[in-house]
């Protein structure tokens, strides 16, 4: 069974064309490739793991330069959110859309949108256009992630803002791009399984469950703008920030109700979701990848801004949580096949994470050398990789009884990473901008007209702009900033916390017992190695 969970993602349609009617049948039609095509197939897919991967983590350093350049730290919630809303909004239509029209077409579609998306970043005139790319690009990479990337995406992200422009974190994925397409076009040429009775195009419409996305992507959006502008640009109590919290409750609301009737073609099916294991494990991985991001995000502003360091270094500052994650999960994964219960990693994992956000809240501008931040980033990335993919692998082991739900179960999963990045974000961004603004009036001591103009430089001008404009200021600006991004820090201190809580929901299970009871571990390995299974893993990387 552990075979299965060591794919980082569902497979791609590269991997799992079509789901026959039977294993004979599936051994009859099998198209095994060789050779030139093989190795054409790899690299296409390879190429577009690795910049979607890329995608998610090059940002983090680039951010502060992306703000300066249109003037929008406001924004700054938006930029790291969008992407993973997308990716979160059609996670669960990726799978539908493989097995209902052709695989070969939905993959190379999905990544020229993907592509069209960094294009769009890359070219962006504004903060608006740049956001609209990120989740264009976010929608166009639902069908392949994680990787390498993740762990280059800080450093390169970093290097091409400093020496040729943040732009580039973009504009890398279009040759590269072309690689991806140019090869599957050439060698990627999947058999489909045609039904019995062909579906019409309204019919193959109504299986993708798309009021179901509609719904749920427009009560997040309006959520995510409550947030937003909540206490910011306009105060809490305001008309406008009232109807956006009113309008998400009534569109989630509707969403629930719809999913209901929906029943297992459901975007979110209620009969997986709501088993015991099935959930606890869903929303502990939503909570672990939430508390994990906001650090990915906001110790690059730290650095950059409170230490002064170049994009470029806080990509190499990054480097023991990213290094830390990846030696975690390895290690979680290996011993996994020899201890008879997922349960501890959950536990041991969550309050890693907790105990290293805790510990992010006590740095100081003047007095925090780098071995507290590197030791508290490999708490940060061992507690992550610990526990992210133990949810996947409870949730497979939960549903070993019902094979066909298990890719659902997975699914899960996933979408509940993915959104509890996009929220935790706009969450994350709440908290820095309401508090950095009452900093700088209060501790600081600027008026508001000084206050936006610091904030229309950008993060990375922070200590440019006080020098020529209020220099006496800069030790106590400094200050609000620490203050503001620490306070952030707060927020996955109590997302770990809930999520060590929530662990103790779910069952214990013996893999053991499992594995003796009629072969039960031979059958999801079957399941999972059929064409058109979706497989699991780590999301653990933002």
């Amino acid at each position: 069974m552990d075979r299965s969970s060591q794919c980082d993602e569902p497979s791609s349609p590269a991997e799992s064309p079509s789901p026959p009617a039977a294993h004979g049948e599936n051994e009859k039609n099998a198209q095994f490739l060789t050779g030139l095509r093989l190795y054409g197939v790899l690299i296409g897919t390879s190429v577009a793991s690795f910049l979607i991967s890329l995608d998610t983590s090059v940002i983090s350093t680039a951010i502060p330069s992306i703000t300066t350049q249109f003037h929008s730290t406001p924004d700054i919630t938006w930029y790291a959110s969008a992407y993973p809303l997308t990716l979160c909004s059609l996670q669960p239509l990726s799978g539908k859309l493989t097995t209902i029209f052709s695989p070969r077409w939905t993959y190379q579609t999905f990544f020229i949108i993907f592509l069209l998306g960094s294009l769009l970043c890359g070219v962006a005139p504004n903060s608006s256009t740049f956001i609209l790319g990120r989740a264009v690009a976010g929608a166009g990479g639902r069908l392949s992630l994680y990787s390498f990337g993740t762990i280059l995406g800080p450093i390169m992200g970093g290097a091409l803002t400093e020496k040729v422009g943040w732009r580039w974190c973009f504009y890398i994925n279009l040759p590269a791009g072309a690689v991806t397409v140019a090869t599957l076009f050439l060698f990627f040429h999947p058999p489909q399984k045609k039904p019995a009775t062909p579906l019409t195009p309204r019919e193959k419409l109504l299986q993708l469950d798309l009021l179901g996305c509609v719904l749920f992507t427009a009560s997040i959006v309006m959520v995510l703008l409550a947030l937003q502008w909540g206490g910011n640009q306009h105060p809490w109590n305001s008309p406008l920030i009232i109807a956006l919290f009113t309008g998400f409750s009534i569109t989630i609301i509707a969403f629930t109700i719809w999913e209901q009737r929906q029943g297992d073609s459901a975007m979110i099916p209620l009969s997986v979701l709501l088993r015991r294991s099935v959930l606890f494990s869903v929303l502990f991985a939503s909570l672990l990848l939430s508390s994990f991001v906001i650090p990915v995000y906001y110790l690059p502003e730290w650095f950059q801004i409170v230490l002064g360091a170049t994009p470029l270094q806080s990509g190499i500052y990054m480097l023991p949580s990213v290094i830390s994650q990846l030696l975690g999960a390895i290690f979680s994964g290996v011993l996994a096949k020899r201890i008879p219960y997922y349960n501890p990693w959950f536990f041991l994992g969550s309050s890693l994470l907790c105990i290293a956000s805790g510990l992010y809240t006590t740095f100081t501008v003047f007095s925090t050398p780098p071995a507290k931040w590197i030791s508290f980033q490999i708490l940060q990335g061992l507690g992550c990789g610990l526990a992210a993919q133990m949810p996947l692998l409870t949730v497979q082991a939960t549903l070993i009884t019902s094979p066909a739900q298990i890719p659902l179960g997975i699914s899960l999963v996933l979408f509940a990473q993915y959104f509890g990045s996009s929220l935790a974000q706009s969450i994350g961004g709440a908290i820095f901008q309401n508090i950095l603004a009452s900093q700088l009036e209060q501790e600081a001591g600027l008026d508001k007209t000084q206050i936006q103009e610091l904030l229309r430089a950008g993060n990375a001008k922070v200590r440019e702009t006080v020098a020529e404009s209020f220099p006496q200021s800069l030790n106590a600006v400094l200050e609000a900033y620490n203050m503001s991004i620490f306070r952030v820090f707060w927020f996955p201190v109590t997302g770990s916390a809930v999520a060590f809580i929530l662990a103790g929901g779910i069952e214990w299970v013996d893999l053991r017992d499992m594995a003796s009871s009629e072969g039960s571990e031979n059958r999801v390995v079957d399941e999972f190695s059929k064409p058109g299974a979706k497989q699991g893993g780590s999301r653990a990387g933002v």
